[in-house]
């Protein structure tokens, strides 16, 4: 990869590697100023970790946002924009306190612990109809890493399991708006997308003032009755938690076993239980973490790494390449399941530090061993270019992995 490739997070090279392409960045400088993204790019860990505590800092991106798109794409995703306004992940301070809050209380690892025997049947499940043997090519991703996590957001939300495609669907149309990824009609149907998700969610949200339940809803739900929440951020925080659940555990479930199968030997080493699934998930999420950027906004001029930021400019926190800083993590390009990597950024640092992070935790530590160990010849089956990327700055989304399996094993308990 050379230089330009690299500067450009959105070429094929720094599509399928970014570490590597912002390796060569921080080499320039780790905090590097790129002309084509209009943003400051910080690759150090240090930096990384004091920028996501900084209040000079902003984490909105809906008003700069607005600033960027043409007219026709500014008057299209009015409402997606309005929406996006009631999550928390895009406020700061005390408004971010109190969107989080209630969630935070409600989404406690105990009751995503509760969910580990569902998410073992579900991948099972999933699994069923994928019998193995030849060298037949299934795509994982749409076979199991798209659905899995849909379904199990919708579980502890307490949305109907038969809606979870729908819900799915939606996701991913409003991930082109959120995300960044090229897509000309991105705003169009992001907005139809916010439509229905709003709709539903609203549905959902009245049935469950009248009719209570243990799930993650009604805990919202309890917040408006407290006063703690409007009803459109009761809302906000429902299509948040289906988006952030969905789409960023999908993305870190396929580029895990990207890394697993690119890497046979330590793939054998979850397969045959030599590694604590654990430990392997933590070194996982720091090797390919769910994001590989945190966008983040000046909101007060000041100066970082010897270059002054100015109000507005766009800061990009390199989350991949600070999981990849030599300075912190020695041999970092190595993937090694036994290291602890207790620093890695993987979820984000401080006070947006990912509410839904056990979660994501739990559904790769079962379907990432008991995948393997149902199909121990498990086998990438693309070609040089990698498995079906698509550009985006923010993420490292994938659309297909496709693999073979080899004949199928028979699980204790499957």
């Amino acid at each position: 990869m050379d230089f330009a490739d690299a500067a450009n997070l959105t070429s094929p090279a720094a599509t399928r590697d970014p570490a590597g392409a912002f390796a060569l960045l921080r080499e320039r400088d780790r905090v590097w100023w790129s002309d084509r993204h209009r943003a400051w790019i910080l690759t150090g860990h240090a930096d990384v970790v004091d920028a996501l505590t900084s209040p000079q800092l902003s984490a909105d991106r809906i008003s700069p946002l607005e600033g960027r798109l043409g007219a026709a794409r500014r008057d299209a995703s009015v409402a997606t924009r309005d929406h996006l306004r009631s999550w928390m992940l895009f406020n700061d301070g005390d408004v971010h306190r109190r969107l989080r809050a209630p969630v935070g209380r409600s989404f406690t690892p105990r009751r995503v612990e509760r969910l580990r025997a569902f998410c073992t049947e579900l991948v099972d499940h999933l699994l069923e109809p994928v019998t193995g043997g030849g060298d037949a090519v299934v795509d994982v991703h749409q076979q199991l890493f798209a659905p899995l996590p849909a379904v199990m957001i919708a579980e502890l939300l307490g949305v109907d399991r038969a809606d979870a495609e729908a819900l799915q669907a939606w996701s991913d149309q409003l991930g082109l708006f959120v995300l960044g990824v090229a897509h000309p009609d991105q705003a169009a149907a992001a907005a139809q997308a916010t439509a229905e998700l709003i709709a539903y969610f609203e549905t959902l949200v009245a049935r469950r003032r009248r009719e209570p339940a243990e799930d993650l809803i009604s805990a919202l739900v309890d917040a408006e009755r407290r006063g703690e929440l409007a009803a459109d951020e009761v809302v906000g925080a429902a299509t948040l938690l289906l988006f952030a659940g969905h789409e960023t555990t999908t993305n870190a479930l396929g580029n895990a076993l990207v890394a697993l199968l690119e890497h046979p030997a330590e793939q054998a080493r979850l397969r045959d239980g030599s590694v604590d699934p654990v430990d392997a998930v933590e070194e996982l999420l720091r090797f390919e973490p769910p994001a590989k950027v945190q966008v983040r906004y000046v909101a007060d001029g000041h100066t970082r790494g010897g270059h002054p930021l100015e109000r507005g400019q766009a800061v990009f926190c390199a989350i991949a390449a600070a999981n990849r800083d030599p300075a912190v993590f020695p041999d970092p390009d190595r993937l090694d399941l036994e290291r602890r990597p207790v620093s890695h950024v993987a979820f984000g640092h401080g006070a947006h530090f990912c509410v839904g992070a056990a979660l994501a935790r739990l559904e790769m530590a079962v379907t990432l061993p008991r995948l393997a160990r149902r199909f121990p010849d498990l086998a990438p089956a693309w070609g040089a270019d990698g498995p079906g990327y698509q550009p985006a700055v923010v993420m490292k989304p994938l659309q297909h992995v496709p693999v073979t399996l080899g004949p199928a094993a028979r699980l204790p308990g499957g």
